[in-house]
């Protein structure tokens, strides 16, 4: 597929990745194996096969389905094509976006206990490589074991020395955490090369972080739990009985029967308010 793709598209997203700049950036920190080339001339080839798909049954929904004029179909169908085309773009720039972003969530919430297992190797005496590789080795986070062994592959087959290597994961890292820990371990290894300290010191420091953040978790799923009683228990009961006895008073809420209103809060009000707080929730567990 990527072979047909680039043969397809690749001179043109050749070009288009000369002038992606930070976009470029981003794509090569979300944890992508293939090139940005390779990435751009998959979505051109999916735009260029999928666009012809989407006109023709456009203008079959409005020409043949809705009966418009054969003017107005043809307009309405190139309104559609233009907004297919813009999602299609901000999806192309979204992804890798979201991928970056979650990736740096999970090295984020398990990265303090990968420093303080560091630290613990570290007053061992074992030199910077060691330590990376033997990180790498029981990491049980994935894409945290990556920008380790990323920066194994760096110096063993890149060839590159441990400063450069080190600055490069710290520009490369999609977490904030991590590349200040790459940043600061290399000017440790510069300067007093006790990485012991260094890394000790962030453990303790990203402990306490992680308390804090805990905590406000905690906070935040109480609210959570309160919003909930209120909506998926106290509010439905108290608007079914209200509405009950108006149905039964025979009156109406806006030209609408009561009846009508309690199905529709029962069938949509109910289960939109719990993918509500199931996603508030999600959101909020993310941080852990």
């Amino acid at each position: 597929m990527s072979s047909i793709s680039y043969a397809i598209a690749g001179q043109l997203a050749k070009r288009l990745s000369e002038k992606a700049g930070v976009f470029r950036d981003i794509y090569y920190t979300a944890g992508f194996s293939e090139p940005f080339d390779a990435y751009l001339s998959k979505c051109i080839t999916a735009y260029l096969f999928t666009t012809p798909v989407v006109a023709v049954a456009a203008f079959v929904l409005h020409s043949l389905i809705l009966r418009y004029s054969l003017l107005f179909s043809v307009i309405l169908s190139l309104l559609l094509l233009i907004i297919y085309s813009l999602l299609f773009l901000a999806f192309t720039l979204y992804y890798p976006v979201y991928r970056r972003h979650a990736r740096g969530l999970k090295i984020d919430s398990r990265i303090p206990y990968t420093i303080s297992y560091f630290a613990a190797l570290a007053a061992a005496g074992m030199g910077i490589e060691d330590l990376m590789e033997r990180v790498a080795q029981v990491e049980d986070v994935k894409e945290v074991a990556r920008e380790f062994t990323l920066f194994l592959t760096d110096v063993k087959v890149l060839g590159f020395d441990v400063l450069t290597a080190l600055e490069r994961r710290a520009k490369m890292s999609p977490s904030i955490v991590l590349s200040l820990f790459f940043t600061g371990l290399r000017d440790t290894y510069i300067t007093v090369g006790n990485l012991y300290e260094y890394s000790a010191f962030m453990a303790r420091r990203l402990m306490e972080l992680k308390r804090y953040i805990l905590r406000s978790v905690l906070n935040s799923i109480s609210m959570v739990a309160e919003a909930y009683i209120t909506l998926m228990v106290a509010a439905p009961l108290m608007f079914v009985i209200m509405l009950a006895i108006m149905g039964m008073l025979g009156g109406t809420i806006a030209g609408l029967p009561p009846q009508l209103i309690i199905l529709v809060l029962l069938v949509i009000g109910i289960p939109v308010s719990a993918i509500a707080v199931l996603l508030m929730l999600d959101g909020i567990l993310s941080r852990v």
